[in-house]
């Protein structure tokens, strides 16, 4: 396998185990930091000085692994121990979209949105 099919299929392995509600006690710090990684890993895949740079697909992983974190927070199913780990781990795809939406006016506007729904999430969710 080529770099990026191996960085496809680690991403959608821990995704699939992220997403699997039947988490085994003891096991989801390595879980979340395995997602939040293999995310970070494939988006780095596109960054701008890389032969497969593509904005788009960098800017989608990122928001997905940022996506699945809040969603995860949410859902009231999650173990406490599940939900505050992702809550403690979100930072990692908050920052790589800071760094990839830059000082433009677009990119301070979508950053604040994120910030405003991780703060509500935050809010409601009780941790």
């Amino acid at each position: 396998m080529d770099c990026t099919s191996t960085l496809y299929h680690h991403y959608f392995k821990a995704e699939d185990r992220f997403l699997n509600r039947r988490i085994t006690p003891g096991y989801e710090p390595d879980i979340i930091i395995d997602f939040v990684q293999s995310g970070l890993n494939l988006a780095s895949l596109y960054c701008l000085n890389t032969p497969t740079f593509n904005p788009i697909l960098r800017e989608l992983f990122l928001r997905r692994v940022f996506f699945h974190l809040v969603e995860a927070i949410n859902q009231p199913n999650n173990s406490r121990i599940f939900r505050r780990i992702c809550l403690d781990h979100i930072h990692c795809p908050l920052l790589a979209l800071k760094k990839f939406y830059g000082n433009s006016d677009t990119g301070r506007q979508q950053l604040l949105s994120l910030q405003q729904h991780l703060q509500q999430t935050h809010l409601t969710s009780g941790l």
